[in-house]
């Protein structure tokens, strides 16, 4: 009877197949968990919407299916990059001008066109 010997897999870590799943890589998993700790950064901030968006997000790009997972992870970035310029503008206008909505505007700005131009 003949040894079967598993093949290594020698891609990088990336691109790794999951151990939960076949077509589920390594890389969907570090995605996911990015959003949703952004998710809960945001809701600690108080920013509802925007952790549920992160939240929605990061469990999306769990799933088997890549070409979701990839179009979740693109949206997704969008959505925490307005988030991060809203929180940074934020303080800015609030240092410079005693209000922090100036800032925030801007950052949903760049999430909403963000995600349009993903869309389109």
């Amino acid at each position: 009877m003949r040894v079967r010997e598993k093949p290594i897999d020698t891609r990088h870590f990336w691109h790794r197949r999951s151990l939960l799943g076949e077509n589920i890589s390594n890389g969907n998993w570090i995605v996911a968990a990015i959003f949703l700790l952004s998710g809960a950064g945001a809701l600690q901030q108080g920013w509802i919407i925007t952790a549920i968006a992160l939240g929605i997000a990061g469990l999306l790009s769990i799933v088997w299916n890549e070409g979701v997972a990839k179009t979740t992870t693109i949206i997704g970035s969008w959505i925490v990059a307005g988030a991060a310029s809203a929180w940074l503008l934020g303080m800015a206008t609030n240092a410079m001008f005693g209000s922090t909505a100036g800032g925030h505007a801007i950052g949903l700005v760049v999430a909403i066109v963000g995600v349009f131009l993903t869309i389109d």
